[in-house]
């Protein structure tokens, strides 16, 4: 019996790694990024320090850069869409608002899922939802503002036919506006 559980000790010591985790200062962007996932679109943070993608507890802003405390756990084994990291928010340690001339990028596209849905589940592809004939809701995340000149090529990229990159400036924490493509 004792060489039994000396054996099962044995295997649980060998085949247990301890995560690797740290505390650590990274910077998040004040927009998000387009993400091409494993199995659909979506929008993410972005960070040039880290790897993070989403941060529970975090209410993110539009136009707005943060300097936050997280605790990072490196993962014994990746995801199966790569993710190697776990980020948990400690704090903010700086929020500072960007100038609302800032220019960013992000990827236009109208559909959240790279196959086609049933007609009965076609709702749930579109990433864009009007607001009004010069206002859009992207992936429920920001409000894109479009101005005339641009919505004949806007509303392209909205029915499926183009995707495009476009280039914008804040609004405010919760809309963005188009300024070219």
């Amino acid at each position: 019996m004792k060489l039994y559980l000396t054996g099962i000790l044995f295997i649980f010591l060998v085949s247990f790694k301890p995560q690797k985790t740290k505390n650590k200062i990274i910077t998040i962007d004040p927009y998000l990024s387009f993400q091409n996932y494993e199995h659909f679109k979506r929008l993410t943070l972005s960070s040039p320090d880290s790897h993070i993608e989403y941060l529970n507890g975090f209410d993110f802003k539009w136009g707005y850069s943060y300097k936050i405390r997280v605790t990072e756990t490196k993962l014994d084994e990746a995801y199966s869409d790569g993710t190697q990291y776990e980020y948990k928010l400690n704090r903010i340690v700086s929020e500072t608002k960007m100038p609302d001339s800032s220019q960013f990028t992000l990827f236009l596209d109208s559909d959240r899922y790279y196959y086609e849905l049933d007609s009965s589940e076609q709702h749930m592809n579109a990433t864009f939802k009007e607001i009004n004939d010069s206002t859009y809701l992207y992936f429920e995340k920001v409000e894109i503002e479009v101005p005339n000149k641009l919505k004949s090529q806007f509303k392209e990229i909205v029915s499926g036919e183009k995707t495009r990159m476009g280039h914008f400036t804040y609004v405010n924490e919760k809309r963005i506006r188009l300024v070219r493509f």
